[in-house]
């Protein structure tokens, strides 16, 4: 087993801890953001890169700081940026009109995380503490994310984190994928298989509408696999709506409910988690200076966004001294 290097990733705090296993396979990590980085597969006697990435914590900062980072607390869209806890009114920061975005400005993906080095398991473990009250959330909060490469090439990602005070907490991971290792390629081609039967509808302002739509007849049915291009022809009026894919699948309680596979057929990804939805985002706002229009695709494992202000959504409370468990997996087979 090799050891995990230890590099410097951009400005001197920023580190990048590389995992590798004896299969060949390597992920690349950085505590700026708790973030993952590259993921590389050895195949055809050359490593394919599948995981979109900067070369910096500085080239983040100035393209786009949310790729392949940790989302904490909350990940996703907050309507009114504020809910109610316990029957408290709380406030958030309102980064977009009307709502909050991802926990608000300068959170857990433009922080830099702790680290402890687990060699004997192959792992990295990145600590944080949100203060009380940033960004308007309770707390204060600790928080760990966990990495760790296995010899059956599986990343393996854990959430955890405990509350100081009564608050809402529901992270994800940001990273995304082309498994075909070629960033200027769309992902149309890709074949998808998700174990699922409902899907969250959005209204015309991006947030869950609060329903839950059976896939019949839709663009969002990968009961069997499909071509992910099938939710960018604009045929179907909800991904006409957002120009692609952004929205939740409800996952049903199976070992693998998602499964990609890339055009060369040479990866096949497995997804699992013990989350209840998987929301994923074809990258239809680019092209940016990070990657083309429908050229990556997400998958994050969490709960139903914006859960904390729609009753049938599940519960993000996260109770003062209760322990959040969220692990989830990116599998690949080459």
């Amino acid at each position: 087993m090799a050891k995990i290097a230890v590099d410097s990733f951009g400005s001197e705090n920023a580190q990048l801890y590389t995992l590798t296993n004896s299969r060949g396979m390597q992920v690349s990590l950085t505590n700026f953001g708790a973030r993952l980085v590259d993921i590389l597969l050895p195949i055809d006697g050359q490593l394919r890169n599948v995981s979109l990435a900067a070369k910096s914590d500085r080239e983040y900062m100035e393209k786009d700081s949310y790729v392949g980072s940790t989302v904490a607390p909350v990940a996703g869209r907050i309507s009114g940026a504020a809910t109610l806890i316990k029957g408290e009114t709380v406030h958030f920061t309102e980064n977009e009109p009307g709502r909050t975005l991802h926990s608000g400005n300068h959170t857990s993906n433009e922080q830099y995380w702790e680290s402890e080095v687990e060699e004997e398991n192959n792992r990295v473990v990145f600590s944080l503490v949100l203060p009380d009250g940033y960004n308007g959330f309770p707390g204060a909060v600790q928080v760990q994310a966990t990495y760790e490469l296995t010899e059956k090439n599986e990343l393996k990602i854990n959430y955890w984190a405990k509350s100081e005070k009564d608050t809402i907490f529901n992270p994800t991971n940001h990273v995304y994928f082309n498994l075909s290792g070629d960033f200027n390629r769309t992902v149309a081609e890709h074949m998808m298989k998700i174990q699922a039967s409902q899907f969250l509808p959005l209204g015309e302002d991006n947030m869950p509408l609060g329903e839950f739509w059976p896939v019949d007849g839709t663009a969002f049915d990968f009961r069997q696999f499909a071509p992910l291009g099938q939710g960018m022809d604009g045929q179907d009026p909800q991904t006409k709506l957002v120009n692609g894919f952004d929205h939740p699948w409800v996952l049903e309680d199976t070992d693998i409910p998602v499964e990609v596979i890339s055009p060369d057929e040479k990866v096949r990804l497995l997804m699992r988690s013990n989350q209840p939805a998987v929301v994923i985002y074809t990258y239809n706002h680019g092209p940016t200076d990070m990657a083309g229009r429908h050229t990556v695709f997400s998958l994050e494992c969490q709960g139903f966004p914006n859960a904390c202000n729609i009753e049938n959504f599940g519960s993000i409370l996260l109770e003062k001294d209760q322990e959040f468990d969220s692990h989830f997996s990116y599998q690949f087979e080459f």
